[in-house]
């Protein structure tokens, strides 16, 4: 089994590390475009608007105003407000609609998080394939010294490799569902109150 472990190339590990990082920075990238810049809190003074409009039964401004926003909530009001208009049970269309809205947001971000705990792991396969390595090397080498050094500094590298890439990884991960939670928090406080309306 060592033979086989110290067969693996120097070169792989930091290689599936590289390809994880790359995978890690364009979710982080998208994910942030997305949830950052295209997703803004919802106004006080829009929201104020929006439940005025639905207390005046006045559905047509209130749908076109939730079809022209980005935010999930609106995309949810909007599954309510149509639901109401045609007799169904908004109540249950809300639930898939907010469920729908939520799968939407959290696109990549389970991947995200996968790599922020198989990065280190990555980097600690690669810390013991060194050390494999080095002791291989040094048991068969008459340059011991140099043979040593080689897989300890294979071993070290791969190591911080994959911190580098899971700390980051971590941080935004977490950031993400912090605002996940956050948007769908305010969803659920807005669609509330437009069904309190509706079943006045």
């Amino acid at each position: 089994m060592s033979a086989l472990i110290a067969g693996i190339p120097s070169w792989f590990i930091p290689v599936l590390i590289l390809l994880v990082s790359i995978i890690a920075l364009t979710i982080i990238l998208e994910r942030g475009w997305f949830l950052l810049r295209q997703i803004q809190s919802i106004e006080p003074s829009d929201e104020k608007k929006l439940l005025e409009w639905v207390k005046q039964k006045d559905y047509t401004s209130a749908i076109a105003f939730c079809r022209a926003q980005n935010h999930p909530a609106y995309a949810r009001v909007l599954a309510v407000l149509e639901a109401k208009e045609q007799g169904l049970d908004f109540r249950n269309l809300a639930e898939e609609e907010g469920l729908k809205q939520l799968s939407i947001l959290e696109k990549y971000i389970p991947t995200l998080g996968t790599i922020s705990t198989i990065a280190p792991l990555l980097g600690l396969l690669g810390t013991v394939t060194g050390m494999i390595k080095s002791f291989r090397a040094f048991e068969q080498s008459a340059s011991r010294s140099s043979a040593l050094m080689g897989g300890i500094d294979e071993a070290l590298i791969t190591t911080a490799l994959g911190l580098i890439v899971a700390i980051p990884s971590l941080i935004m991960y977490n950031y993400y569902v912090r605002r996940i939670n956050t948007l769908t928090e305010e969803g659920n406080i807005l669609v509330n109150m437009v069904m309190e309306i509706l079943e006045e």
